[in-house]
């Protein structure tokens, strides 16, 4: 070690011109390379974390019509048509005190003009935006054996596309799901 040290010191002449050229091209190349490695990781990894949250948006709100569903116990069920949107009425008989019950579950905007899942009157709170125009919006269909409107056991298939916004960009998921009841 010490013998690279006195050639140091004895040798106090610098860098040429174009060493330090060379040696800047050099850096500015690498330099350049490692910015542009992490300015596609920050953009993949945002592209990421909107899908992951559209994903689990879309499991959330599967799971809670699902769960609803199987909750209330049904006796009949019967398509909605709603004014901006699509659903299911969910009727039961009387229990013992001799009231019929009913239930809605829509996909409809809400007061600020944003498609949501409703159950019952309540939102189901999701980070996402559901579609509710156009050819690929979201919607919940009846298909009953009879090709009826309604009844006691058929198969229910829900449509749901998923919107959301980050970094400036729309990302959305398209789901389908069909189960019978």
């Amino acid at each position: 070690m010490k013998r690279f040290v006195e050639r140091l010191r004895r040798s106090e002449d610098g860098y040429t011109l174009i060493e330090l050229i060379a040696a800047l091209s050099l850096l500015s190349l690498v330099l350049g390379i490692i910015y542009a490695t992490i300015s596609f990781g920050m953009d993949a990894y945002g592209r990421v974390q909107a899908q992951n949250g559209l994903r689990e948006d879309a499991d959330s709100a599967m799971s809670a019509v699902m769960a609803r569903l199987y909750a209330f116990g049904a006796d009949e069920i019967g398509q909605a048509e709603e004014e901006t949107g699509s659903g299911i009425v969910m009727k039961a008989d009387a229990d013992g005190g001799g009231q019929a019950r009913s239930e809605r579950v829509a996909i409809r905007r809400d007061a600020a003009g944003k498609g949501r899942l409703y159950i019952g009157d309540l939102p189901v709170e999701l980070g996402s935006e559901l579609a509710t125009e156009g050819e690929e919006r979201s919607a919940i269909e009846l298909r009953c054996p009879d090709g009826g409107g309604a009844c006691s056991s058929g198969l229910l298939e829900i449509r749901l596309r998923l919107l959301r916004e980050a970094d400036g960009r729309v990302y959305s998921l398209d789901l389908a799901s069909k189960f019978g009841f």
